[in-house]
């Protein structure tokens, strides 16, 4: 929809209707830059579905955050690939920090617990999608990949684990040992994450519930602490303290392969703010000083 169309029916914050940038494609992303700013309108949104390959590599993040800098309004991120995108390469979620924090009104949209972290970094706005396929786009031509199946069980958001796994999943893990006993705004400690095996009555909307609840629990937590340091160090603790809890679940369950790591989620453990990972010094790291 036109930002015209959009003015019309009464959006008061208008999305430009931005194609899909490949990967370090210069030509389209400046096109598009130029297009928006020539508007020069405070109150448009700038949607940018970039393709994660533009967070790969160091000249290609310098030269997204140029771009984006370029733009007036707010610019609203959207990571293209496959699956996780932000598992496909190494530095991704640093690079991500990084355009987040350097580029004023930057946001991040259609993603998962990158939301957290962009909000932690500093991020306008954000939002984490309802389901996997609102949690990135894909290319122009490309399928959407997918497990195969019908899911017979909703997903379930393992808060300890910050992860999303079928109910079906979490009751054949939990078949030999007690379940953990969920205590959200919903659950209520009324609810162990092993009675979601099914999609019979009332347990899909449960589970959509509850993963809702949990998630408003971290945002009201995070939106708590003071904005900045602060806050990416909660987000980094968190993070860590949940990879950390694997190893731990798995040997409670007797089962060394029971759960394993999500990619993004080693990576935001790994990504500690700049004074963590300086000794707290307060020193920028070299990068960012060559930068200034």
């Amino acid at each position: 929809m036109s930002l015209a169309e959009q003015r019309a029916v009464g959006v008061t914050a208008p999305v430009t209707p931005t194609g899909y940038i490949h990967a370090e494609d210069s030509d389209a992303l400046k096109a598009a830059v130029r297009r928006v700013a020539d508007l020069d309108d405070a109150q448009v949104v700038f949607a940018a579905p970039v393709d994660v390959g533009w967070l790969r590599e160091e000249d290609a993040v310098q030269q997204l955050i140029a771009c984006l800098r370029l733009v007036k309004g707010p610019k609203a991120i959207m990571l293209g690939g496959q699956r996780d995108p932000l598992a496909r390469h190494a530095r991704a979620v640093d690079h991500l920090r990084r355009v987040i924090e350097e580029v004023p009104g930057a946001a991040l949209l259609r993603t998962d617990l990158a939301a957290f972290g962009a909000l932690a970094a500093g991020a306008t706005f954000t939002a984490f999608g309802a389901g996997s396929r609102l949690r990135h786009i894909v290319a122009p031509g490309e399928k959407a990949e997918s497990s195969k199946g019908f899911s017979m069980s909703p997903h379930v958001l393992f808060a300890e684990l910050m992860d999303f796994f079928l109910g079906k999943t979490l009751a054949d893990r939990f078949a030999g040992a007690p379940a953990p006993i969920c205590g959200c705004a919903v659950c209520e400690g009324a609810w162990a994450l092993d009675e979601f095996a099914s999609n019979a009555g009332e347990r899909p909307a449960r589970a959509a519930a509850h993963n809702v609840a949990v998630l408003m629990e971290w945002l009201r937590t995070l939106t708590a602490i003071t904005p900045g340091l602060a806050r990416q160090q909660w987000w980094h603790e968190r993070c860590r303290a949940a990879v950390e809890r694997y190893p731990l679940m798995n040997a409670q369950l007797r089962q060394p392969d029971a759960f394993k790591v999500p990619q993004q989620l080693k990576r935001w453990a790994l990504a500690a703010p700049a004074s963590v990972a300086n000794g707290a010094n307060g020193q920028a790291p070299a990068n960012r000083q060559r930068r200034s």
